[in-house]
C-alpha cells in the first residue's frame, strides 16, 4: 500500500474539479511509518543527490489524477497539496497527459522535486509553469532541494513565491503548518520581494507562449518521421508564429494596463497633494487661498505637482499602448494570412485539422 491520501472535490455541473493531496501523517500517528519511511526520507536522499526517481506514492498520485481526468472528461481540473502532498501535486502535474485541462495548482512547502524528473517530465511541467504556484517558508526545513540565493524560479516547478514569514518557536512543527504565515490588510498572503510578483502578472501572455511552444514541440517531434512535407512546414511555422505573436500581444497589453494604473493612482495622490496645500496649518490666520498662493510662490503649485507629473507619463501611456496594438496587429496579420492560405487551398485546410489532433 502506497499510503496515499486524496480527496476530489466537484462543482455542481462537474465543469471543475479540485484534486487535495494530503501531506505526511505526524510521526507515530496511524500510517506515518509508510510516510515517512517510504516515501519522505527516500525522496529526500533522491532529490539531495539529483537522481532521477521518485516512490510509489508519487507514481499512484501521476496514476490517480489521470484517473480523475479520465473520469471527468470536460472538468478543468486544479490541484492542491501540502508537504508530501506538495510533493505528489508536482510529479502528477508532471505526467499530466493533457496539459491544457489543468487550470492551476496551489501547493506548499513541500521539497522540490524538480532535480529528479526526467527531461520530458520538465518540460511538462515548464509548460504549464505559469499556472502552477509554489510557496515556500525559507524558515521551514521540509522544502529541500530549492536552488540556493535566487527569487526567480529557474529549476523549481511552478512559479516559486517566498513567503515572508515570521520565525515561530516551535519551527520543525509550528514553521511547516504555515505557522509563520503573514497576511496583508487585502488578504493576501506577504510574499518577499521575488519575481513571482512580476511572473504572476504576466502569466497569463507567459502561459500562452511556454503551453504553446511544449504544443508546437510535441506536433513537430510527431510530424519528424520521414522528413516535413512543405505543408506540414507551413503549419508548424503558422502554429510557432501564432503563439509567439499572441503571447506578446498579451503581455504588452498587460504592461500597458498595468502602466495606467500605475499612472492612475501617481495622479490621485497628486491630487492629494494639491488639495493639502489649501490647508491653513494651526495658528495661522490666512484664508485656504492665501496659503495655496503661498505655496505657489515657493514653486509648489498644481502645475508643478499635477500637470509636469501627467506630461511625464503622457508619451509612455502612449508608447505602451502603440506597443500594444502593434503586436496586436501582428498577431492578426499571421492569423489573417494563414486562414487565406487554407481558404485557397482546401486539401491544406483538411490536414491543418489533422495535424492540429497531434498537438
Amino acid at each position: 500500500e502506497t499510503g496515499i491520501k486524496v480527496y476530489v472535490v466537484e462543482s455542481q455541473d462537474q465543469s471543475e474539479v479540485s484534486v487535495l493531496y494530503e501531506g505526511s501523517k505526524a510521526p507515530f500517528d496511524e500510517g506515518w511509518e509508510v510516510d515517512w519511511l517510504a516515501n519522505d526520507i527516500p525522496m529526500a536522499q533522491n532529490i539531495l543527490k539529483g537522481e532521477e526517481g521518485v516512490t510509489s506514492q508519487l507514481n499512484a498520485a501521476a496514476s490517480i489524477l489521470d484517473d480523475i481526468m479520465l473520469e471527468y472528461p470536460n472538468a478543468k481540473i486544479s490541484v492542491y497539496g501540502h508537504s508530501l502532498g506538495s510533493m505528489n501535486a508536482q510529479y502528477a502535474l508532471a505526467n499530466v497527459r493533457d496539459i491544457s485541462r489543468i487550470s492551476g495548482a496551489y501547493i506548499y512547502q513541500g521539497p522540490n522535486i524538480y532535480p529528479v524528473l526526467t527531461k520530458e517530465q520538465r518540460q511538462r511541467v515548464d509548460a504549464i509553469k505559469y499556472r502552477i504556484h509554489n510557496y515556500v517558508d525559507d524558515k521551514d526545513l521540509v522544502p529541500i532541494g530549492y536552488p540556493k540565493n535566487r527569487m526567480d524560479s529557474v529549476g523549481v516547478v511552478g512559479m516559486m513565491h517566498h513567503v515572508d514569514s515570521v520565525q515561530q518557536v516551535d519551527f520543525v512543527y509550528s514553521q511547516h503548518l504555515w505557522g509563520g504565515y503573514v497576511f496583508n490588510e487585502d488578504g493576501s498572503l506577504k510574499i518577499k520581494n521575488d519575481r513571482s510578483s512580476f511572473e504572476k502578472r504576466y502569466s497569463s501572455g507567459l502561459d500562452k507562449v511556454s503551453s504553446g511552444l511544449y504544443s508546437y514541440a510535441k506536433a513537430k517531434e510527431a510530424l519528424a518521421s520521414g522528413g516535413y512535407t512543405s505543408g506540414e512546414e507551413l503549419f508548424l511555422d503558422s502554429e510557432q508564429a501564432l503563439t509567439i505573436s499572441s503571447g506578446l500581444h498579451e503581455v504588452a497589453n498587460a504592461g500597458h494596463e498595468e502602466i495606467c494604473s500605475i499612472v492612475h493612482k501617481a495622479h490621485q495622490e497628486a491630487e492629494k497633494i494639491v488639495a493639502s496645500t489649501y490647508h491653513v496649518p494651526f495658528g495661522f490666520i490666512l484664508s485656504p487661498t492665501e496659503v495655496a498662493i503661498a505655496y505657489s510662490d515657493g514653486g509648489v503649485s498644481r502645475t508643478t505637482i499635477v500637470d509636469d507629473l501627467d506630461h511625464y507619463f503622457y508619451p509612455k501611456i502612449k508608447k505602451s499602448e502603440k506597443l500594444a496594438e502593434d503586436f496586436q496587429s501582428l498577431e492578426k496579420q499571421i492569423a489573417d494570412g494563414v486562414q487565406k492560405k487554407l481558404e485557397d487551398d482546401k486539401e491544406l485546410a483538411g490536414n491543418f485539422k489533422e495535424w492540429m489532433k497531434v498537438k
